[in-house]
């Protein structure tokens, strides 16, 4: 039990844990002794007195011959025990361990029951049972509390760490992709002289190949951008599951929970824009793709020659453009990395690095600074002024972009001091129209870089300035005692047993469950029951409470405690039957039930490698049980100490390797069993050892019957899991999947009602907690947080497909990879653009009345649209249910502001504007609704390439013939 109470856990999960575990022992040896009364008094109705035998489980529980109403009783009580348990487990997932513990409780004491004639004897044996549990409970807690203890705080602390760490490192993927655009095409990644001779001509001979093999594959650069990005998403999953625990926890330190809190709202701001810079390599691909670039074409064309000449200038002109963008940018991208590295120092989450005598390095520059006085104006991450210093470098960037803004208005003949666009350039259709939108776009995607760089750079100044308010406060001066307050207290209470989403440390077989548990709504959950009306009087709702007997019995959490009922009585049934009752006992077949407990799973796949995984580990405890005690001849002390080594080397498996936790929980229970049981036979001698009705086995014969009953659980459980219909994490998958859009939905609603507010100036104070602008926040906060966990627990569920057998055609797991791949993008453009028009006061505007005319045309026009909403929805409740698309369903068309804003004043998006800050945001804005778009589409596609879609498959077959006809006489969907 000191094993399986899983000692290692952050203490506030442990101590949740061990809470739940003790009063579900306690819980179970009330209705093990429940049991054993009816046991009891079915055999004193049945038979008469009998002499108990003295081959008892423990001392002062002798046993009595056998009877079957007593074992017919008990076997009644444990598929009742069992199936309540794990239906429980099914629905809460914070009660993994407990119910696992309350069912090797009902398993051990259900199979000795039917042997106790008496209550006396039963008192004795659950007594006993439940001393052996509260004492392991015991050594766990001392061992987590005394034993290099380990906190929730910590890990979020480390966890932060790492987060503002592999900020850092996209900061410089980011950079790094960024120089690549001086010099390589933008649109492959490719060096210009991959395809140019040494005459500077296209190498024709080479043109089609690369057209076809590297034009659909992004650069170098932005792969290690878009890998950083991932980092950040999967770092930002994990955080947000510890941060409950760690807000929750009595500790001695600096940071509280609202502290906390804040922290990770700030690093999260820091890592949206960069996730919305990682997307310019999409957008580059997109473009080419439109202008027909990527098509492969024959390269000895006219066509093809003109195209690639289009295309080769387009490419020099953004080069032109980034070399002239790059010394801002690298300014700004280490001064933001010198602003992420004061974080660190400054909040203690880092060492600071130590300094030799003489030496000062700044910005990777060595210098002879042995004094303060020499040192002079240099500023270093960690000195007390240093937010000053990084809001000087945001402040720089902005005004150096007018120089970066004047450069490309030159390359294109424009003066932005005044108009240089007439009104008839800017109106659809009229010639110029075409060159004129093609420079806005472009001028767009400009603006979108430096907006999103500033804004990181924005979003970073305000972490630092949080870092040095703390300081400044006294909070980082020194430690003192941090207590949750009885709101969050209460509030956990109350919550305990309710809905809860789900990390993997939860429990024990998660890393072997695919995906987690989020609760995505009642709007999800439920919907209007369309044979029923709300009711209107008690007869009704009383009518209502039956009916949600029947959904509570026809529930998938029903049906899974079902499935572990029937697979426990599966072996259990061995233990009520006459001739195999002391057989039962005496090979300790009790283990094989216990397995069952702990290895059925939900899903088909997750049971396959679960069934490998534990037989693997139970062989491996075998050999290392042969090796602890053979090496050592047996000799106590050598056993102890390499029992000892190997379940050190075990446990630094499941801290190395989260993922294999089950299998190395049993590898140290099973070989902790059996060398423990040698050790006892050693101590106690084998009359005493054998004095419980269990023959004593030396350990070359104990190891292999262990691996046999545990292989033979295993199989149980395997079976089960299939029969009577496997519930695969295919279908586990979709569903999912379906909860996922679902939220993507939920978010782009919050979003949209976000935007609308920002416009309407009705957002309120942001930090007055009841102003809407406030409000909104938190939901569109809590909404994200599952989005990104669900999104990638999917990622873990689509990895155990390959698990599961294969009848018919292939599972399309591409499609679903692809998708959620999609859905991730698309949850980072939206969850950018909820921060759009933010800030659109900061900084000095050059024309107060513009800024005002501007804001006044955005919230004249419609700038956001439930449509996406509507078909996120729809999209969901396809995926979810397995129904085919709607017929000629499309995606929302972008906004066009552009063309908009422009009908009602022509010269609102003049380019002699372009440096107000609204201006920026609008531009980021318009980018954003179009990649979202596109996005939409390929969501689209790609769905309907898995449910079909509806065709009634009527089609005209002559313009001159009034009748209709169809294909093969029928109707129904495309798959």
């Amino acid at each position: 039990m000191s094993t399986l109470s899983f000692a290692i856990m952050p203490r506030a999960k442990f101590v949740q844990t061990m809470f739940f575990n003790i009063i579900g022992i306690c819980i179970g040896s009330c209705i093990a002794l429940l049991s054993i009364y009816c046991s009891v008094q079915a055999r004193a109705h049945t038979t008469p007195h009998t002499e108990s035998t003295s081959a008892g489980p423990s001392p002062g529980a002798s046993v009595a011959p056998y009877n079957s109403s007593a074992s017919a009783v008990c076997a009644i009580w444990l598929f009742f025990n069992i199936y309540i348990s794990n239906t429980l487990r099914a629905s809460r997932p914070q009660l993994q361990f407990p119910v696992i513990m309350y069912s090797i409780f009902a398993n051990v004491a259900s199979t000795y029951a039917p042997q106790f004639a008496t209550m006396a004897q039963g008192i004795a044996f659950a007594k006993r049972l439940l001393e052996a549990f509260l004492t392991g409970f015991g050594i766990a807690t001392a061992v987590s509390f005394c034993v290099f203890p380990l906190t929730s705080r910590t890990v979020v602390f480390k966890t932060s760490a790492g987060y503002i760490g592999a900020l850092r490192g996209a900061l410089k993927a980011q950079c790094a992709y960024l120089e690549s655009l001086e010099s390589k095409d933008a649109y492959t990644g490719r060096a210009k002289e991959e395809t140019e001779g040494s005459d500077g001509q296209p190498k024709h001979h080479l043109f089609h190949h690369h057209k076809a093999s590297v034009a659909s594959q992004p650069s170098t650069e932005a792969r290690g951008l878009k890998a950083a990005v991932a980092v950040l998403a999967e770092l930002d999953g994990k955080i947000n599951g510890d941060v409950p625990f760690a807000k929750r926890e009595l500790a001695y330190g600096k940071l509280n929970a609202s502290e906390i809190s804040e922290l990770i709202k700030l690093m999260r701001m820091v890592m949206l824009p960069v996730m919305g810079m990682s997307s310019v390599a999409d957008i580059f691909d997109r473009v080419a793709e439109r202008r027909g670039w990527k098509k492969t074409l024959d390269s000895s064309s006219d066509e093809d020659q003109r195209t690639h000449e289009a295309r080769e200038a387009e490419i020099e002109r953004w080069n032109e453009i980034m070399r002239t963008l790059h010394e801002p940018f690298k300014i700004l991208t280490e001064a933001m990395d010198q602003g992420l590295e004061h974080t660190l120092y400054t909040l203690e989450l880092a060492d600071r690095p130590k300094k030799s005598p003489g030496r000062n390095t700044n910005r990777g520059k060595e210098s002879t600074v042995t004094d303060t006085e020499a040192k002079g104006d240099i500023v270093e991450p960690g000195d007390k002024n240093f937010a000053a210093y990084i809001a000087t470098k945001v402040d720089r960037f902005y005004e150096q972009r007018k120089l970066t803004l004047n450069t490309w208005g030159h390359q294109h003949g424009l003066d932005l001091k005044g108009d240089q666009l007439s009104h008839d350039r800017k109106l659809p259709g009229n010639p110029g129209w075409a060159e004129h939108e093609t420079q806005q776009r472009r001028l767009y995607l400009i603006l979108y870089m430096e907006f999103l760089l500033w804004s990181t750079g924005r979003a970073i100044l305000n972490l630092v300035q949080f870092a040095d308010g703390k300081v400044e406060s006294g909070v980082m001066k020194k430690n003192r005692v941090i207590a949750p307050g009885m709101k969050r207290m209460r509030k956990w209470l109350a919550n305990a047993l309710s809905h809860e989403d789900s990390s993997v440390d939860h429990t024990p077989d998660s890393t072997e469950t695919p995906g987690i548990n989020i609760q995505v709504g009642d709007a999800y959950q439920r919907s209007k029951d369309p044979e029923h009306l709300p009711p209107t009087n008690a007869w009704q709702r009383f009518g209502n409470g039956i009916r949600l007997t029947s959904e509570f019995l026809g529930s998938q959490a029903s049906a899974f405690g079902f499935r572990v009922a029937c697979a426990t009585l599966s072996v259990g049934i061995v233990a009520y039957l006459k001739n195999t009752q002391a057989f039962f006992i005496q090979q300790r077949l009790v283990w094989a039930m216990i397995m069952v407990a702990i290895g059925m799973t939900v899903t088909a796949g997750a049971g396959i490698f679960g069934f490998i995984g534990r037989v693997t580990g139970t062989t491996i405890a075998m050999c290392t049980s042969y090796l602890i005690w053979y090496i050592v001849d047996g000799k106590t002390p050598g056993v102890i100490v390499l029992l000892f080594v190997f379940t050190f080397v075990e446990f630094y498996v499941i801290l190395k390797y989260p993922r294999f936790v089950v299998i190395s929980i049993l590898v140290i229970v099973t070989q902790i069993l059996v060398v423990g049981y040698e050790l006892q036979v050693q101590k106690l001698g084998l009359k005493i050892a054998e004095s419980n009705g269990q023959p004593a086995y030396p350990l070359y014969e104990l190891a292999p019957y262990r691996l046999a009953c545990v292989a033979g659980g295993m199989l149980v459980a395997f079976i089960w899991t299939f029969f009577p219909y496997p519930l695969t994490a295919r279908s586990e998958l979709r569903k999912d999947l379906g909860a996922a859009l679902y939220l993507l939905a939920n978010y782009y609603s919050c979003v949209h009602t976000t935007v609308r507010t920002r416009l309407s100036g009705i957002e309120g104070d942001p930090d007055d907690k009841h102003s809407l602008g406030r409000r909104l926040d938190k939901a569109r906060e809590k909404v994200f947080t599952k989005e990104m966990a669900l999104l990638a627990g999917l990622r873990e569920h689509s990895n155990f497909t390959k698990w599961e057998p294969s009848f018919g055609g292939k599972f399309p797991r591409q499609q679903y990879d692809t998708i959620i791949d999609e859905a991730q993008k698309y949850m980072g453009l939206i969850s950018y653009a909820s921060n759009l028009l933010r800030d659109k006061d900061d900084g000095v505007s050059a024309n107060a009345s513009w800024l005002k005319d501007f804001s006044r045309l955005m919230h004249s026009v419609n700038v956001t649209s439930h449509e996406l909403t509507s078909t996120l929805s729809l999209l969901s409740a396809s995926v979810t249910n397995g129904n085919a698309l709607p017929p000629y369903l499309e995606a929302p068309k972008p906004y066009g502001l552009s063309v908009k804003l422009e009908a009602i004043d022509a010269d609102i998006l003049d380019v002699s504007h372009i440096t107000e800050p609204g201006y920026a945001a609008f531009a980021v804005m318009q980018i954003a609704s179009s990649l979202i778009s596109d996005d939409m589409n390929k969501l689209i596609s790609n769905i309907k390439s898995l449910v079909g879609e509806v065709d009634f498959q009527f089609h005209v077959v002559s313009s001159s013939d009034d009748s209709l006809a169809t294909n093969d006489g029928s109707k129904g969907k495309v798959d």
